[in-house]
């Protein structure tokens, strides 16, 4: 049962959340180690190269998002960090898992990236929306362990926005309803233009050119100045920041046109049978996410380099067009084999 409040009207409404990971990655690791919590934590990416994902108690160490890890690298030692290289398998499955529990709320679910999703309610105006996030931020932690926030509103876009805002402010306690503030006007007046969802840098730049800086002055905008200066995608977004629902769910994204699998080595590679397993297993992975969405492959490629800090560089691609799409793993296996060295 949907908790209910009897201050408000019955008509029934559109509602738009948005669930977002905590620090997901790190979160993801501390589900299996439970150990990390409350430590400072950072995960790497791919090549370990820059921290991708930080922990609270790692910002508050003054750990950037984006850094090089080796300006860092004293900082991490000297704070006893914990540092892990990214696992996106491992994220992928979790992240399919909160899915997964977020469907037992409302069957209109659009996963907007690894940790993001956006959920569709058709409730009456009567549901306290707070209750309701705070159900689904305990169901999702109790059934996969990652903890979340949630933001309602009206469109889309303002279901980010409260999102934003319940990650900013504790008193929030993880959940926004843009329905139930008593001022909207006050809270897009201190959203700063190049934090609109959908505004890139360069119209951020323009816009503040011409005197708007904030969420609420663009809104203040006339629509005919929007369209020919934002063209028809801009105004959109300006609409949804009025309450105008203008962006759909896209419960069904389309295929991935492309799948890749890479990862830097821990240590150097020599052996040629060493670099032919790896290729093996990635293509056994990306095989493995072919099947998943329904799709095959009509063409794969193998690209190897070394390290950056292994001079000179070098780098080889090879790309093989299949004689039939395919997405077999033996298969697969069998055409990538000949294109290591």
């Amino acid at each position: 049962l949907l908790p209910m409040s009897s201050t408000r009207f019955d008509n029934p409404q559109a509602v738009y959340a948005l669930v977002d990971g905590n620090n997901f990655y790190v979160s993801c690791e501390r589900v299996f180690a439970p150990r990390l919590q409350r430590k400072p934590v950072v995960v790497l990416s791919n090549n370990d190269r820059c921290v991708v994902a930080r922990s609270e108690e790692a910002k508050r160490l003054g750990i950037g998002m984006g850094v090089p890890v080796f300006q860092v690298r004293n900082l991490l030692n000297w704070h006893g960090i914990r540092v892990f290289s990214s696992n996106y398998a491992l994220y992928g499955d979790m992240s399919r898992r909160v899915v997964e529990v977020l469907r037992t709320f409302t069957p209109e679910v659009e996963v907007y990236s690894i940790d993001e999703s956006f959920l569709k309610f058709h409730v009456p105006p009567s549901v306290n929306l707070s209750v309701l996030g705070q159900a689904i931020r305990q169901r999702v932690r109790q059934w996969t362990g990652i903890p979340v926030c949630v933001g309602f509103g009206p469109t889309k876009t303002l279901a980010k926005l409260a999102n934003k805002l319940a990650k900013k402010k504790p008193a929030l306690d993880g959940v926004m309803d843009l329905f139930a503030h008593s001022d909207r006007e006050r809270v897009l007046d201190g959203v700063a233009v190049q934090d609109i969802w959908g505004i890139g840098s360069q119209y951020a730049r323009f816009l503040r050119q011409n005197g708007m800086e904030t969420a609420l002055q663009v809104c203040g905008a006339q629509n005919p100045w929007l369209l020919k200066h934002l063209t028809v995608v801009g105004l959109r977004i300006v609409h949804e920041l009025r309450g105008i629902p203008c962006l759909s769910l896209e419960q069904a994204p389309p295929p991935k046109k492309s799948i890749g699998r890479s990862r830097a080595f821990g240590h150097p590679v020599s052996l040629l049978k060493n670099l032919k397993e790896a290729v093996a297993s990635y293509t056994a992975s990306a095989a493995h996410a072919l099947r998943r969405q329904h799709a095959v492959a009509g063409c794969l490629q193998v690209h190897i380099e070394t390290g950056r800090t292994f001079l000179p560089r070098h780098s080889e691609a090879v790309t093989l067009p299949l004689h039939a799409p395919t997405a077999s793993t033996p298969d697969l296996i069998r055409y990538a084999m000949p294109c290591c060295p």
